[in-house]
């Protein structure tokens, strides 16, 4: 094992549960967030609609859909920090917007995807499930994602699921950062899904207005509030 390899588990292990945090902001995240197991009623919503939507779409649910673990920690996100206005980027199955708008009625949410099959699967999932009217849109998304930040303006959240996407995963990064506040934040599906993602992770923990990046392997977060001290932290999930 290489050094670099070496320090990483450590970073890793020193970092669970939030042991030798010393950020309160991150330390809360972790333990209040990332850690916390509580089952929430609308976990069991959710996870109805995916039994319904394997039984009618089979593989396709179980190869795209996001895992019951990752979409908790989405429900939990949006549960802790309340944004009000959100920008998926990938609907796929629709269950993934379900854990991020289920918390509270009234949330503004676009949700885009830019493959037309994955549409009827979508908006059949939203007019079952979900608590918030959804705008869902097809197109390209360098067509649709500038579209939806012009009106929405200042996005509080930006979920991105490109596991499949590699030419334009940075420029839909780079765009959104136009529109942030400080509040806002990114959630990325499919860090390490390949090579090419791996490298772009790490070309958004180093942009200069990340201050604060949580790599859970699998999925990552993205902060930017200029108050908090510029950090990656690795930590087991």
């Amino acid at each position: 094992m290489d050094k670099r390899s070496i320090y990483l588990l450590y970073e890793r292990i020193r970092h669970i549960r939030g042991h030798n945090i010393h950020s309160p902001f991150v330390y809360n995240l972790i333990t209040k967030v990332i850690e916390e197991r509580c089952r929430y009623y609308a976990f069991d919503a959710v996870e109805l609609i995916r039994k319904q939507l394997l039984f009618n779409e089979g593989s396709l649910v179980k190869q795209k859909a996001i895992s019951p673990k990752h979409g908790a920690l989405l429900f939990r996100l949006t549960n802790y920090f309340q944004p009000r206005h959100i920008i998926q980027i990938g609907a796929t199955t629709g269950l993934s917007t379900l854990y991020l708008t289920s918390y509270a009625t009234g949330v503004n949410c676009i949700s885009l995807e830019n493959l037309p099959e994955y549409l009827p699967i979508a908006r059949w999932t939203y007019n079952k499930a979900a608590k918030t009217a959804v705008d869902v849109r097809e197109g390209d998304y360098r067509q649709t994602l500038p579209q939806a930040l012009e009106e929405m303006k200042r996005p509080d959240l930006v979920f991105f699921d490109l596991r499949h996407e590699q030419t334009v995963r940075l420029w839909l990064f780079h765009k959104c950062m136009e529109y942030i506040h400080d509040d806002t934040f990114f959630v990325f599906e499919g860090i390490k899904s390949d090579s090419v993602a791996r490298e772009q992770w790490k070309q958004v923990c180093a942009h200069p207005d990340v201050m604060v990046a949580i790599d859970l392997s699998s999925l990552g977060i993205v902060f930017f509030n200029k108050k908090l001290h510029k950090r990656t932290y690795l930590l087991y999930f």
